[in-house]
């Protein structure tokens, strides 16, 4: 039976995972509740979010000749609340934890990376249910944020992004309009070029959000006039 989630940091998903505690044959096991990593015993992730500004706290080393206890590594975090919009009608508010440095990018760690990054269900917190909920990423239709939640630019390209206004259609009958921010070299910086390349979330900045929309639920889109 499994029992005490938590998030941690597992060494195999790269990112701050919900680890369970579970039996297994008699023995207590401590996996990875996404790719079924197995936690040594006696190692313990403890994964703290930590306010923005304030460093995490050192960790403290084994005293000579002692036997290693528990490891305390402290993975600094935020957390941000979002609109998610799903395939059953649903829209709720829900907070994800979100890494302070990115791996694929300078800056904060964005809820489009965790959308876009392999893992199937996205670990979240939602008011009023369970202190965990995993959402299947491929019932997400749409994703509202803020615009500060947009990744920065490539720096090998800045000069040469396209910015693209265009209206979508979504599965649902809903119809959004925005923009597209398409990078990269000469040649490569058409409408078609950046649908048919890019991961599974196309963002589309609008007036007054940032929407985070699946490919998968996009009936059509019609490029504007700039």
């Amino acid at each position: 039976m499994e029992t005490r989630p938590s998030f941690e940091h597992c060494p195999r998903c790269k990112s701050s995972q919900p680890i369970f505690e579970m039996d297994e044959d008699g023995v207590s096991v401590r996996r990875c509740q996404t790719c079924g990593f197995q936690f040594a015993p006696g190692l313990t992730l403890d994964l703290k979010v930590v306010p923005l500004g304030e460093s995490p706290a050192e960790v403290a080393p084994a005293s000579a000749g002692q036997p290693r206890q528990a490891v305390d590594l402290t993975v600094p975090m935020q957390s941000a609340t979002f609109i998610f919009w799903t395939v059953d009608g649903r829209s709720f508010e829900a907070t994800l934890s979100l890494h302070l440095n990115a791996e694929t990018h300078q800056g904060t760690e964005t809820v489009l990376d965790r959308l876009n990054d392999p893992n199937l269900f996205l670990p979240l917190r939602v008011p009023g249910d369970l202190p965990v909920v995993f959402l299947n990423k491929s019932q997400i239709i749409r994703v509202d944020v803020p615009h500060e939640e947009v990744a920065p630019a490539d720096p090998e390209h800045v000069a040469e992004t396209n910015i693209q206004p265009i209206k979508v259609q979504l599965i649902n009958d809903v119809q959004l309009q925005g923009n597209v921010r398409i990078d990269g070299p000469s040649g490569r910086r058409r409408l078609s070029d950046f649908l048919n390349t890019q991961p599974a979330f196309l963002p589309l900045v609008g007036p007054d959000l940032l929407h985070l929309l699946h490919k998968r639920f996009i009936v059509r889109i019609e490029p504007q006039r700039s």
